[in-house]
């Protein structure tokens, strides 16, 4: 009979331990283990300052996940966390690699994660050339052209013509400076008239007749590929003799920035 009984009171014992709540700096812990380090709540029942507090306590059995009750809910300055991390203020990361200005970033699979620097905008840089003179087929404005591998890239050209010839005004220039950028890779004959993008845009009606034609797109290269971007340019005012200039209007250009960098390197 005292052997029933002595288990029973253990029984009883480990019941009342596995539900008891224990608190430091607090007279009413919240959660299985609460710590008040600033003991800025004594016996308050409702606690006012949770800055400072720290509480551990079990998953909820009506999580989404069954498996959610299994685990515990950490909360530091917060008394009710709902997750399994619940911070209420700043952290603080140190593993070796913190750095103003740094970013924290999963480095795999599993959830680890360290700071690293933010990826830098990758651009390449192409050319178009100066004194090139525009008739009405497309022409080559290229010098150097843009080599793009794999990724999404946003391209963007402007170059300058200004008439050689000013012939009589009764002829002005009605007509667009048209622009084209091509993928030569895939369209390398002058007859693949495949172009990425086409645009016109009115000159100058007076003075040195000058124009600025100009285009943005949106390029996406499948992995393992490289590509070769040019621009050309046309117009059907020939009797005005239009050629390039880098010299007006801050001259040309021709770049592409990587839209996606860090992303598709895999």
């Amino acid at each position: 009979m005292k052997k029933i009984i002595l288990s029973i009171n253990f029984c009883v014992l480990a019941i009342g331990i596995s539900l008891s709540q224990v608190g430091v700096n607090t007279d009413n812990p919240k959660a299985i283990f609460h710590i008040d380090a600033k003991k800025d709540n004594g016996n308050i029942s409702v606690p006012v300052n949770t800055s400072d507090d720290v509480i551990f306590k079990p998953g909820t059995n009506n999580a989404p996940d069954p498996t959610a009750k299994l685990y515990g809910h950490l909360g530091v300055g917060k008394v009710n966390p709902d997750t399994g991390l619940d911070v209420n203020g700043n952290i603080r990361l140190e593993d070796g690699t913190q750095v103003s200005n740094n970013i924290l970033v999963s480095t795999d699979s599993l959830g680890n994660a360290q700071w690293i620097a933010p990826a830098r905008p990758l651009i390449h840089n192409g050319e178009i050339g100066n004194g090139i003179r525009l008739d009405e087929s497309a022409i080559d404005l290229t010098v150097q052209p843009l080599m793009l591998t794999q990724g999404r890239w946003l391209i963007l050209s402007k170059f300058v013509v200004k008439a050689t010839q000013h012939v009589n005004d009764d002829l002005k220039p009605r007509n667009n400076v048209w622009i084209y950028l091509k993928n030569v890779s895939e369209h390398p004959l002058i007859t693949d008239k495949v172009y990425n993008t086409i645009l016109g845009i009115p000159l100058e009606q007076a003075g040195a007749k000058v124009g600025t034609p100009q285009l943005a797109a949106l390029v996406n290269i499948p992995k393992g590929k490289t590509f070769e971007y040019r621009v050309f340019g046309s117009t059907s005012n020939k009797e005005f003799e239009y050629i390039t200039t880098n010299d007006d209007f801050q001259g040309s250009y021709f770049y592409a920035v990587r839209l996606d960098a860090e992303l598709l390197d895999d």
